[in-house]
């Protein structure tokens, strides 16, 4: 192998670890079953990446057949329905099927071509595809396993017995806190979408100038303290808050609080991945759809930022004219920077980390909890679908929302300003926050 198909191999290595990581933090049986929801079980999700990676590798860019029929059939999500994803293969069986894809990939990276003019294998395109379908999945496993009883779990080692929570050496000083408030955006136009080199979505492109008018976004994010006070302050009942559809929804699922809140006499106890603790006014609200997040943003008396604003707020360097990669720079993620990875299993205090603060002084954009914004996900002005429609395209449909910026699950190369995760209004189960925006 060259230096690059090396370097590809231990990265696949070490994504397919982490994702077999995941896996040990329950039982089979617990993963042989939905966590809730209507959602699959958590086990389909194996055999599924095991699935993209030989459709892709091995099919795709070598037409080669399927290595299992049955497996292609069963782990498609696109044309197997949720309720039909039962009698799944055991764990062993599906590690079996993913030995077997795997070594078929390595030896195809091992004489690989990067010249190849095809777009699809230019510069290992379709490896990095693989690569990266695979640590997105590793969250959506997170999301799934956040369902669960934090019982059923097994807290990994490493994490302080007495909580999820980060070390109290990196939680500020109340007294030192970082500066609330909102950042001021002058207008103007700024970069937007995915610049030249690295890996980027179809929805990532083609990257384009756009103006932005002047604008306000919080430097912090809404902490659970914020919106408890709108939670106490009847805002669940309210419906001067709510949209016509956001308002059906909480009617219908009966949403009084965020998904992971419980109350506890007069205050509340929030569920974390591997245990329940008092609420922390100082980490970020999570477990809010966009409906909710709507609804705190009019009881403030503000607003979602659209995809634009949050993207300039995260990423333009106004004094160089320069787009950065991430909020910080072009450097990749580290620990002094933001919260992702599954460093501390969970959130942080808001503001740990103004080292990796914006150009605008906005702290916790890449990292700690994605964050809704209000635009609609669809494709930018001259978005051609690549390599295949059901990634982005399928899903330009006026229900999904665009949100930025990472969690604390994120790999680092997702945390990518230019990058666009998409859920549907309702959706709760992400690790999604908010921050507020105004016009100037």
């Amino acid at each position: 192998m060259n230096e690059q198909a090396e370097q590809l191999a231990s990265q696949l290595a070490e994504a397919r670890a982490d994702t077999l990581r995941i896996f040990d933090l329950a039982d089979e049986a617990e993963l042989q079953r939905s966590p809730g929801f209507g959602y699959r079980p958590v086990i389909w999700h194996l055999a599924h990446i095991g699935v993209f990676e030989g459709y892709w590798l091995l099919q795709k860019a070598q037409g080669l057949p399927a290595t299992d029929d049955a497996y292609e059939r069963v782990f498609d999500p696109i044309h197997t329905p949720r309720e039909e994803s039962k009698n799944l293969p055991t764990r062993r069986e599906m590690q079996d099927y993913l030995s077997r894809v795997r070594d078929a990939s390595l030896g195809y990276l091992a004489g690989f071509d990067f010249r190849d003019a095809d777009p699809l294998k230019s510069g290992g395109y379709v490896f990095r595809l693989v690569l990266e379908h695979e640590r997105q999945h590793q969250e959506t496993l997170l999301y799934l396993l956040q369902l669960l009883d934090p019982s059923k779990k097994t807290r990994p080692a490493g994490l302080p017995p007495e909580g999820d929570a980060p070390e109290q050496s990196l939680w500020p000083d109340p007294g030192l806190w970082p500066p609330g408030g909102m950042a001021e955006v002058p207008a103007g136009p700024f970069r937007a979408g995915a610049g030249a080199g690295g890996f980027a979505y179809d929805n990532e492109l083609p990257s384009r100038e756009v103006f932005v008018p002047a604008f306000k976004i919080e430097r912090l994010l809404t902490n659970n303290e914020r919106y408890e006070h709108f939670v106490n302050e009847g805002g669940y009942e309210r419906r001067e808050f709510w949209s016509d559809e956001g308002w059906a929804w909480r009617e219908r699922e009966g949403w009084a609080h965020p998904l992971y809140w419980r109350r506890d006499g007069a205050g509340w106890r929030e569920r974390r991945m591997f245990g329940e603790g008092e609420l922390l006014w100082y980490l970020p609200v999570t477990g809010v759809s966009w409906y909710e997040a709507e609804a705190f943003a009019r009881f403030r008396g503000a607003r979602l930022p659209t995809e634009a604003e949050w993207e300039k707020a995260a990423s333009w360097d106004e004094s160089a004219g320069a787009k950065r990669r991430f909020a910080w720079g072009d450097d990749a993620p580290s620990a002094g920077l933001c919260n992702y990875g599954l460093r501390f299993w969970g959130t942080t205090p808001v503001g740990s980390f103004p080292q990796g603060a914006s150009p605008y002084g906005c702290y916790d954009m890449m990292g700690n909890v994605w964050e809704w914004t209000s635009t609609p996900f669809e494709g930018y002005p001259g978005f051609e679908p690549f390599p295949y429609p059901e990634y982005s395209e399928t899903w330009f449909d006026g229900d999904h929302r665009v949100l930025k910026g990472g969690s604390w699950a994120t790999g680092a190369s997702v945390l990518r300003t230019s990058f666009r995760n998409f859920f549907r209004r309702h959706f709760r189960i992400a690790f999604a926050g908010i921050r507020l925006a105004e016009d100037a």
